[in-house]
């Protein structure tokens, strides 16, 4: 309890830092729906766009008819929402990557020996302060983007479809800011020191991009689309294809979760 709420106070200021301009830069950008897609400006992009080679709109993952068509409320979300997702990815898996490196970088493991609490503990502790964090960030971010959007809608948006969109693809997106979240403590448990931390995620995370990337301009490479979460969690392929394999990478969570208690369990800490 008492590790609990210290892993609580170190990264509360993070997580309104974090919470605070992902909301702010969602409703900026849902303000700008109505302003952007008039009439006329919606025929303009129309035309725009359909100049463009199909490759190239699918590689920014740009639809002009379905359920993510950008010239729609749902649509337009999913296209910028992108790339605040990718944002989120980092912030998921940094918050793991700092979860058990950050006592030992910082000199104070010694503090975490004096406590009656096992290494298995350790990890336990750290793991739900994470994961509640990680939620309440994703729970406000939601409650902000439903809201921004049934502020700015137009009258002929309905707010069913749109609570059901935003519904699915925050749902969705969690398992795989939770998969970061996990992936990141493991590699916790690998790496020296804190500071190497940012560059590990921000080199994961836009690995994992730029395979869902690869996958859309070179067919021979379409596989790769399978091996990227982010490419899976792209609200626009969510509105459009669901998440079928949120099972797969929920249990590839619980895999990294096991190794971050195997590997800490036998790691030998730097006093």
């Amino acid at each position: 309890m008492i590790l609990s709420k210290i892993e609580w106070r170190n990264q509360r200021k993070s997580l309104l830092i974090w919470t605070a301009v992902f909301s702010l830069l969602s409703l900026l950008f849902s303000a700008i729906y109505p302003q952007m897609f008039t009439p006329v400006l919606k025929d303009s992009m129309a035309t725009l766009m359909s100049e463009f080679p199909e490759s190239l709109l699918a590689t920014f993952h740009i639809s002009l008819s379905g359920p993510a068509n950008l010239l729609q409320p749902l649509g337009f979300f999913a296209y910028y929402f992108q790339y605040l997702f990718l944002a989120a990815c980092v912030y998921a898996i940094l918050l793991g990557i700092q979860s058990l490196i950050q006592e030992e970088s910082a000199g104070t493991i010694d503090f975490l020996y004096a406590q009656p609490i096992s290494r298995e503990q350790i990890v336990a502790n750290k793991w739900f302060v994470q994961t509640i964090i990680l939620s309440l960030f994703w729970f406000v971010s939601a409650c902000t983007s439903l809201g921004g959007l049934l502020l700015f809608k137009e009258k002929t948006d309905t707010v069913a479809a749109i609570v059901e969109g935003i519904s699915a693809i925050y749902w969705n997106e969690w398992f795989v800011l939770w998969f970061f979240l996990t992936l990141g403590m493991f590699l916790s448990t690998l790496i020296h020191h804190a500071n190497q931390g940012t560059s590990v995620a921000l080199s994961i995370v836009f690995g994992f991009y730029l395979l869902g990337i690869v996958s859309n301009l070179y067919a021979p490479l379409d596989f790769l689309a399978s091996l990227s979460p982010i490419h899976q969690g792209i609200p626009a392929t969510i509105l459009e294809q669901g998440f079928p394999h949120k099972g797969i990478l929920f249990l590839i969570s619980l895999l990294f979760i096991a190794l971050t208690f195997f590997v800490y369990h036998r790691k030998d800490f730097r006093h």
